[in-house]
This record gives structure tokens, sequence and C-alpha cells, in this order.
């Protein structure tokens, strides 16, 4: 069997990830691929060639490139004696970098060696690189001795490799992910100490970021009020290909306070209400995504977070768009949101006693079938459409007059099979003057959950 992989646009060769199955379902591994093999995901990546001598019989190919890409399948059927030569065509119906939105995988723990294969295999821009982790409370990796924190592949391609993971869970207070390091930032302590803000301000000190990678760890909160989080997980990697993971408990989360939420269709909406609480508590926290490749059955760059930049891109200026809050995270759709033609991460300054007309527009692209776009107006979904145009995008469009402080974002979802493919926005926000959008239910939420 030889095989080639070209993008349909440009006949060029492209790196590219593959499953190529048996009739008994197990992996055929070329030689010089990378192999990855975890749970029930099994996969190689390739430079976009690759041969191999099989038996004789039916066998499924199938090729992914990143949710930009449309699925390659094909059933081949090996005959004895015979070379079989198939050419992949594989379609990109959507190209976000031409539109200035790059994306980024930011919870990653795969082998340095492999990153620039991963990411351009996988149409992934950015990826921080979790070499320094520490579970519990002992390391179970160790970084490079480099002064080298960012390794460039192309001009549209970087990794970082002296990211840290500090990961203390059951009765810890869950994890942070530190982000963008240029050195490294010793562990030394416990399941309990030091807390975790110790490691939030050497992050900030050396000018790096730090995620939430779940927004619903035990001491989410707590960094949050003392000014320590950069971004928040909501696309996190309990969502994975193949399925949800629903059991939280043992992890260092919060308790799931409804019993929906302990369900897979639930699970995205648990993460989004807590969210949300943060929002109307004041904390203006953009939306971030990862995946955990390397520990979870997905596919680096499954959960991705889009940033939108001005600029040239740049790992730097990457970051500041995503704090800046001009993203959204998804696993599969593509999500675009405009309020009176501002963006995401755009605060929309009202005076007070003045009465403004606001006309949103949503939209929802996706290479899947989608099942339904959200508004989402402090914490309340004030527009849902459901009914797809004759290019397969849903779009909402709504008009309202606000009356007070606060924010607006959107969330779709494709249709349930196996698992939950969804997308969500970092918000607009509303200001009337210099009145907060402080929600006192959410408040005290939070100081219940302190306590």
């Amino acid at each position: 069997l030889v095989v080639e992989i070209r993008d349909s646009a440009t006949s060029r060769i492209v790196p590219a990830r593959a499953y190529l199955l048996n009739a008994q379902g197990a992996l055929q591994i070329p030689n010089g691929t990378i192999v990855y093999q975890k749970h029930q995901e099994h996969h190689f990546v390739t430079s976009g060639q690759f041969d191999m001598e099989l038996p004789s019989g039916p066998y499924s190919l199938r090729i992914e490139r990143g949710p930009e890409y449309r699925p390659w399948r094909a059933s081949i059927d090996l005959r004895e004696g015979e070379t079989r030569k198939v050419e992949v065509r594989l379609e990109r119906w959507i190209s976000m970098n031409r539109s200035g939105w790059y994306s980024a995988d930011l919870h990653n723990h795969r082998k340095l060696e492999e990153m620039p294969m991963l990411l351009l295999a996988e149409d992934l821009n950015l990826a921080p690189t979790l070499t320094d982790w520490i579970w519990e409370d002992k390391p179970v990796s160790t970084p490079p001795h480099t002064a080298e924190a960012i390794r460039q592949v192309d001009a549209t391609h970087v990794f970082s490799v002296l990211d840290k993971e500090v990961e203390r869970l059951e009765w810890g207070p869950g994890a942070v992910d530190l982000l963008g390091l240029k050195k490294i930032i010793p562990f030394e302590g416990d399941r309990l100490a030091p807390p975790n803000d110790r490691f939030c301000r050497l992050t900030h000190e050396q000018n790096g970021y730090v995620d939430a990678e779940k927004i619903v760890w035990r001491d989410a909160c707590a960094l949050a009020a003392l000014g320590h989080l950069d971004f928040a997980g909501i696309v996190h990697n309990h969502f994975n290909p193949h399925g949800v993971e629903l059991e939280t408990d043992r992890w260092g989360m919060i308790p799931r306070e409804r019993p929906e939420y302990k369900t897979a269709a639930g699970m995205p909406l648990w993460s989004m209400d807590v969210y949300y609480r943060f929002l109307n508590c004041g904390f203006r926290l953009p939306v971030s995504a990862g995946s955990a490749s390397g520990v979870k059955a997905s596919p680096i760059g499954y959960n991705r977070v889009y940033a939108k930049l001005d600029a040239p891109f740049s790992y730097e200026r990457w970051f500041q768009a995503l704090k800046a809050g001009r993203s959204f995270g998804t696993n599969g759709p593509m999500l675009f949101l405009r309020v009176n033609e501002e963006e995401v991460g755009s605060t929309i300054k009202i005076d007070p006693g003045k009465r403004i007309r606001l006309k949103l527009h949503a939209e929802a692209t996706s290479a899947g079938a989608l099942d339904r776009l959200e508004v989402v107006a402090k914490g309340r979904v004030v527009k849902a459409v459901s009914l797809a145009d004759s290019e397969g995008r849903l779009v909402a469009d709504l008009e309202m007059t606000p009356s007070e402080s606060g924010w607006l974002a959107a969330r779709c979802f494709e249709r349930s099979n196996s698992t939950i493919r969804f997308a969500h926005t970092s918000p607009i926000y509303i200001q009337f003057g210099d009145r907060p959008s402080i929600v006192a239910e959410d408040a005290r939420y939070f100081i219940a959950w302190i306590d």
C-alpha cells in the first residue's frame, strides 16, 4: 500500500493524522511515523507519504488534519501481489488564518521531538508543552535544560517547552497550567502546600500566563478573586473524540449541584454555568481550551482555542490576543460573534441615561452537522436557532436595548452522537458608565464555594 496525502487546493503533500485499520480493527503502523495509542484513540501521524506491506484483505483508511479540513475515508481491498497506490485529497472547508484567527491547544503533554510534525499535521498554530508536570506531590516529568523557551517551526507554527502543570487532585486544590514561562519554576511542597497562588505569582513575574484549564477546579474561585487567572478552560480534556468523561468527584473539582450536569450533554453546560457566574461577578476571563494529548484519548488540537490577531502571527502576539478576550474555544464548529460591528473581547461603553440599540450577529459553521446556536446574556439564553441555512450554517440575529452593564456571548453544538462537539466565544461586554454588573446571587455562590 502506497499513500500520498495532498491538499486538494494546492496539490502539495501535507502532513496529517491517519487511521489504517484491518478487518479486526487493529491499527496498522508504517515505519517512520509518530504513533499514538491512548485508551480508545489509535492513530499515526505521517509527513504526507507512507507505504507498507500488508496481508491481502480489507482495510479502512481515514485521514484527518484538524477541524478546518473535511475528514477523508475509504475502504481498500488489497489483493495478493499487487501494489495499491492511493492519493488522498484533503479539502479545506475554511481557512481561519486568512481571517486573522490562529489556533492553539493549551493543554499538551506530547514529546518535544514530536511537536514540529504534530503542529503541521493538525494544522495547529501554537502549543505550550507541559514538560514540567507535578502530579499530586512530586514531578512525573523532567523539563529540558534550555534557554530556548520558544521554538519556531515556521512562520505560523510555534511551541514552547518550559511550561508547567501543577496538578494536585482528590482533596488537593485542583490544577493550574503555567504557560509561556522563560525559566523553570521549581516545586517544593506537598498535596496542599504551597497553595497555587504562589505558582501563579511566579508565572506572572515572568510575564507568563495562568490557565484554569478547567474552570471548575476547587481553588479556581480563590485564584480568580486574587487576580491570578488569565484564561478559563471551557472546552477541556473531559471531552474527547470517543465520548465525555463524567467522573469528577475524586479529581479536585467542585460538586455538581444539578443532576443534568452528571450527563454527557450536561457536562459542557456545567462548565459554562460556572463560567457565567465568574463573568457575573465582574471577572473578565477569556475562554480557553485544551486536550491533554499525551494522556487522554485525543490527538493534539482536538480541543483548541482560536485567537484573532490584528498583526502578523507570533507566540507573544497570540497570547496577547487571547488575554484581550479575542477568542473562542471549540472541538469542531467555528463560531463568530459581533455586536454593533464590535468583535469578542470588546467593551461597548454607554453613557448613563442613554439608550442604545444593539445589533447582534452570531454565526456558526462546521464540517459536521450543527444542532443549535445560542446567544447568552448574563447567563441566560436570549436567542436560540436550530434551523440551518442552505450552506449548513446557523445564524442568529438579535436586536436589544440594554439597561444595565453586562455581557453577551455565543455558544453552539453539533448534533450529538458518540461525544459532544461544541464551541463557545469569549464575551462582548456592555458597560454603562462606572456601574458594576455584579449579580448578588453569583457572588453568594462563590462565597459558599470558598466556605
